[in-house]
This record gives structure tokens, C-alpha cells and sequence, in this order.
């Protein structure tokens, strides 16, 4: 008696033990690992473990709800995926679109295409088995488009797929039969894709069937048995029933031809191999079709009885997949009833199936035409939206040239209003040098005209004069009056061309050393004990320009230092300043006041005395050093006199 109780105590234990196993395998074990890999690879192996129960949606959701960061990205993927395929499978349609929509969101944004067009095909899939095949079409068409610019090859197959099973479904058999050809061809040669084959092969013989082509659905037949066969020698380790669907659809096939073929022995043979994979379908895919065949068979060998048994049977498998009558169930019922002889039944099951198919005719006409008027509206909104597009674009461009038009004419009139207040300075400035050059020739007419009074004079009193002394002193007054007149015409020549632009300069690869030395011993002329003349210290350089008109300008502006010099000392010089040269004249003890700076640049002013005070020197030197692209300063005060620069380029332009 202990015995047994103690026997029964450990059962009671044991089942104890055992229920709260599965209860932490269900549910609780879940939260009682770390939220690390190993948990995630966990949650993993259970919704493995758990297929297509509703235990894998939690395992599911854990995974999911765990799985965050980059390094991660794989079990989320996975979880998004599955998820999916739960409800593909369960043929839950609103929950697959809706957890398709962050799915396919984090597959594109991740780049994990295999992903991506997997879960496309599934929601696409499910479109076309509720029957919105043109939104499936539309899809389909949009997956096409993508794979073909980011995807692979299987990847573009997957959207042939989904595109031929659509056309299929939905009726449109050649276009199903050109997509499937598409996917059939773009699988050539590739390993691992046999599933993939088979049901493009499939879509060609159903579609070729429903096309009245018998010949060629024995040939996609025997296509998909040579797939079969190929993936169980590269798979050894799998079942003979793995794909215990496809070889039921193969050998009712194979079935069908032989009665079409009228050998009915050959189709029983076939028959009877399908019966052996019955019961490895667990999902009774084609169930239905092999009872369909069965009854052709038995119609076939006069069996009527077993006829009518085996298409009750292939309703029933066929109701549990798609409510509500099959007018091709009637339409074989008919055909039995007429074989037996009884004729009016057979008229009412045909009259039956021609209701049937006119409601779902009907029914179809009425979807299709609801999904076409719904595409129709969104291709009208399309449309609308590029014209009105179009419209904004053209008016935007419209606006920006009438934007641009404005500022266009806003930019000429100012050009416009510029280059009058531009004349009108020139023409101020011709206006005022006409006059200046009016006054410039008068003074001149009067200056010359008093030279030459006097020098008349001083030729009378020289031919009137008996003394050799007298006579020699006038002489030597005419010849520096003359040489003094020489200089001052030769002046009034340089700067009559300067001011009309026609002086002439010859440039050339000037020694600037060499250049100030000349200039220093053709200088020391002009030199007196009070004054004296000093070259500073320069460095050798070369610059481009017109030596003559250099040393001109050097002598000018030496001459008019010593002019205005009665004490003190000139010394000159040169230094570099980037691209440019700075020829500087410094005087000591000599200093010049405003009105002489003023009068040394102003030849009207000079005119206005008499010929021998004219000194144009420092107006010429300006002017040739502008003309040869430099600048000249006013002379500066220093604290032991003045100081005289202007600047030279290196090279000329």
C-alpha cells in the first residue's frame, strides 16, 4: 500500500513538474533570460520550434520588442518576416498589410533586399487571393520596377511571380503565361530555386489548360517533376513527401492527359500514386483536384456511382478553401447525369451552373469594375496632379523670367543712366579742356608774342650797338633766350601729345641700376656746392619699360628739385614693392609750399607768366607715368624737407 502510494505521489510530481515546464517554455522562460544575443537566439529557436502556432506570434513580439540597435538588425528582420508569414499563412490579411507597412519601411531603409521583395510578394500574394487583382497588378508592376533597379535576378523573378500568379487568378492567361516565361528565364541556372521554378511552371500549365493547350501543360508537367527530382538527389536528408502537394498536382496531371489520351489504365496508375501522398498534405492544397480527377476517371470507365462520391468529396475539399458554389462542380454534375442517361437532371445542374457563373460573373464584374473606377480615379488625380505640376512649373518659370526681364531692364537703365552722367561729365571735361586749351593758346599767343617783342628788341640794340663788349653780351642773351624758347617749345610739344594720346613708347627689359646711374652722371651738371646731388644705394632689378621716357621723367623731377633748391642736397633712389617700383626723390632743406606744388601741375597757370618762368617739367613727368600705367604723388614734407615718389609696374600690360 505505501508502495503504491508512493508511486502515485511521484506521478502526481512528475506531471506537476512537467506542466510547469511547458508553462515556462510558454510563456514565463521568456522574461527570465537577459536581453542580450543569447536571448534574442533563444527567442529565435522557439519560434522556430513553435510554427504557425499562436505561441510564435509571442515569441514573435518578444524578439521583435528586444531586438533594437544596429547589431541586432538581423533578429528584427527576421521577426518582421515571420510575423508576415504567420499571418500569410493563417490568411489574415489585415494583420500582414499592417505589419507590412513598418516591415517593408525597415527592410528598405536597412538595404536587406532579400527581405524586402520576400514580404512584397507575400502581401502582394494575399491582394490577389481576395481578389483585388488590379491593386495587385499595380503593386506587382512597382515591385518589378524596384527589384529591377536595387534587386538581383531572383529578386526581379519574385515580382514575375506575383505579376503571373495575379494575371493567373484574375484571368488574364497569356499575360500570366509572358510573365511566368520572364521568371522561368531569369531563373535559368540557378541552384536552390527549385521552389521557385515549380510554381512558374505551375502558372504556365494551369494557364495553358484554362487556354485549351494540352500539349504544352504535360511539358510544364514533367518540368516540375524533374524539379521534384533534382531537389530530393541535392537534399537528400529531406522526405519523399517534402513536397507531398506538388507530386499530388504532377501525377493528377499526368492523370488527366492519359484520359485525354484515352488510357484509362495509365490514369488509374497515376491516380493510385497520388493517393500516397494524401495523407502528407496536411494543408489539403490539392485535395480537391485530385478528387476532381478521380471523377473523371470513374466518368471515364462508366463508374458513375464512384463519379458522384469522389466530386461530393473534391466539393468539400474545394469549400474549404472558397465558399459558396463552384459552377464547375455543376458543370461535371451534369456531365455525369447525362452519361447515366438522365437527362432533366443534367438540364437543371447546367441551368444551376450557368446561375452560378453568371452571379459570379457578375459578382467578379462588379469588383473588377469597383477596383477599375477606384484606379481610374487615382490615374485621373495622377494626371490632374502632373498637369497641375506642369502648370506650377511653367508659372514659376514664367515668374523668374519676367523676374529676371525686370532685372534685366532695371540693370539697363541704370547702364543707361550711368553712361549719360558719364557723357556728361566728358562732356563737361572736353567742354573744360577746350576751354583750357583756348586759354592755353592764348597765353601762349601773348607769351611768344612778348619772347619775340623782346628779342627783336635785343637784335635792334645789337645791330644799333658800336661796342664789342655790348654787343657780346647781347649776343649771349639772344643765344639763351633762344635755347630757353627751344626748351619750352619742345615742352608745349610733349605735352600737346600727351594730351591727345599721341605720344610713342617703345618698351623693353630695362637695367633700373644702370638706368639711375646715367641719370645721376647726366645730373651732376646741375649740381652746385649749395646743392648737391647723391645717388642712394640699390639693389639690381629689371622692369619692362620705356628707358627715354624713364630718364625723363627722372631728369624732370631732378631739374625741378634743383630748381626750387638753394641750399641743401637731392638724393634719389629706387626700392621694390611686391609687382610694383617706388622712385623716390628726397630733398633737404627744401620744402614746397601748396601754391608751388599747385603751380608746378598747372600748365595754365605757368602760361600765365612769362616764357622764361614756364617750367613744364613736373607736368610731363606725370603724365608720361600715367600713360605708362604708374601713379605720382604730391610732393610730401619730411622733417628735413620733401619728399618726391611715383610708382612703376614691373611689367607693363
Amino acid at each position: 500500500m505505501n508502495v503504491l502510494r508512493r508511486c502515485i505521489f511521484s506521478g502526481l510530481l512528475f506531471v506537476y513538474a512537467t506542466g510547469m515546464i511547458w508553462c515556462q517554455e510558454r510563456g514565463n522562460a521568456v522574461n527570465s533570460f537577459p536581453p542580450d544575443s543569447i536571448r534574442l537566439q533563444y527567442l529565435k529557436d522557439c519560434c522556430e520550434r513553435a510554427d504557425d502556432t499562436p505561441e510564435e506570434l509571442l515569441y514573435l513580439d518578444s524578439l521583435l520588442n528586444e531586438s533594437e540597435g544596429p547589431e541586432n538588425r538581423n533578429f528584427k528582420a527576421y521577426a518582421y518576416r515571420n510575423q508576415i508569414r504567420h499571418y500569410f499563412n493563417a490568411v489574415d490579411w489585415e494583420q500582414a498589410e499592417k505589419v507590412s507597412v513598418p516591415a517593408i519601411s525597415f527592410f528598405r531603409r536597412e538595404q536587406m533586399l532579400d527581405y524586402l521583395f520576400e514580404t512584397q510578394a507575400m502581401i502582394i500574394t494575399l491582394y490577389t487571393d481576395r481578389g483585388e487583382f488590379e491593386l495587385a497588378l499595380q503593386k506587382g508592376r512597382e515591385m518589378y520596377k524596384e527589384a529591377k533597379a536595387i534587386g538581383s535576378a531572383g529578386d526581379v523573378a519574385e515580382a514575375c511571380y506575383v505579376i503571373a500568379y495575379a494575371c493567373y487568378i484574375s484571368g488574364r492567361c497569356n499575360d500570366a503565361l509572358e510573365w511566368a516565361e520572364r521568371g522561368v528565364r531569369l531563373l535559368d541556372g540557378m541552384k536552390d530555386k527549385h521552389m521557385n521554378r515549380m510554381e512558374f511552371y505551375f502558372i504556365l500549365a494551369e494557364s495553358s489548360r484554362q487556354l485549351n493547350r494540352e500539349e504544352r501543360v504535360i511539358v510544364y508537367v514533367d518540368s516540375v517533376r524533374r524539379e521534384l527530382i533534382d531537389f530530393h538527389l541535392l537534399n537528400p536528408d529531406k522526405p519523399k513527401d517534402y513536397f507531398s502537394y506538388y507530386w499530388i498536382w504532377v501525377y493528377c496531371n499526368e492523370a488527366d492527359y492519359e484520359l485525354y489520351c484515352n488510357h484509362p489504365a495509365e490514369a488509374c496508375s497515376c491516380l493510385k500514386k497520388a493517393d500516397k501522398y494524401k495523407q502528407s498534405d496536411i494543408y489539403d492544397t490539392y485535395k480537391d483536384g485530385l478528387y476532381f480527377t478521380w471523377s473523371d476517371y470513374y466518368l471515364a470507365v462508366g463508374d458513375y456511382d464512384q463519379a458522384t462520391a469522389c466530386l461530393d468529396t473534391a466539393a468539400y475539399y474545394l469549400q474549404l478553401r472558397h465558399s459558396g458554389e463552384n459552377p464547375d462542380v455543376c458543370r461535371r454534375r451534369a456531365v455525369i447525369a447525362a452519361k447515366k442517361g438522365d437527362y432533366k437532371q443534367a438540364t437543371e445542374e447546367l441551368r444551376h451552373c450557368v446561375q452560378i457563373a453568371d452571379s459570379l460573373s457578375c459578382a467578379r464584374f462588379d469588383c473588377q469594375s469597383h477596383q477599375l473606377r477606384s484606379f481610374f480615379h487615382i490615374n485621373q488625380l495622377e494626371t490632374e496632379r502632373k498637369k497641375q505640376s506642369l502648370v506650377i512649373h511653367f508659372q514659376l518659370i514664367l515668374a523668374f523670367s519676367l523676374a529676371l526681364a525686370l532685372l534685366l531692364l532695371c540693370y539697363l537703365c541704370y547702364r543707361f543712366y550711368r553712361i549719360k552722367c558719364l557723357l556728361a561729365v566728358a562732356v563737361e571735361e572736353a567742354v573744360e579742356a577746350d576751354e583750357n586749351t583756348s586759354v592755353f593758346l592764348s597765353n601762349m599767343t601773348r607769351v611768344v608774342n612778348d619772347f619775340l617783342q623782346e628779342t627783336s628788341a635785343f637784335s635792334e640794340s645789337l645791330i644799333r650797338e658800336t661796342e664789342m663788349e655790348k654787343r657780346q653780351k647781347y649776343a649771349v642773351s639772344l643765344c639763351s633766350r633762344n635755347e630757353l624758347a627751344q626748351r619750352v617749345i619742345f615742352d608745349i610739344l610733349d605735352v600737346s601729345k600727351i594730351e591727345s594720346d599721341r605720344m610713342q613708347f617703345h618698351y623693353e627689359d630695362v637695367n633700373l641700376a644702370r638706368l639711375v646711374r646715367e641719370v645721376y652722371m647726366k645730373m651732376q651738371s646741375s649740381a652746385t656746392e649749395e646743392v648737391r646731388l647723391c645717388l642712394l644705394p640699390v639693389k639690381e632689378m629689371r622692369m619692362t619699360a620705356d628707358p627715354i621716357r624713364l630718364a625723363q621723367v627722372l631728369e624732370n623731377i631732378l631739374h625741378c628739385a634743383f630748381l626750387h633748391a638753394k641750399s641743401g642736397e637731392v638724393s634719389f633712389g629706387y626700392r621694390a614693392e611686391g609687382e610694383e617700383v617706388v622712385f623716390f626723390v628726397s630733398c633737404k632743406g627744401i620744402v614746397f609750399s601748396e601754391e608751388a606744388c599747385q603751380f608746378m601741375f598747372d600748365r595754365l597757370a605757368q602760361t600765365a607768366s612769362k616764357l622764361e618762368n614756364i617750367q613744364l617739367g613736373m607736368v610731363i613727368s606725370r603724365g608720361l607715368i600715367m600713360k605708362m600705367g604708374g601713379r605720382m604723388s604730391m610732393p610730401v614734407r619730411t622733417e628735413s624737407g620733401c619728399r618726391i615718389e611715383f610708382v612703376m609696374p614691373l611689367k607693363h600690360i
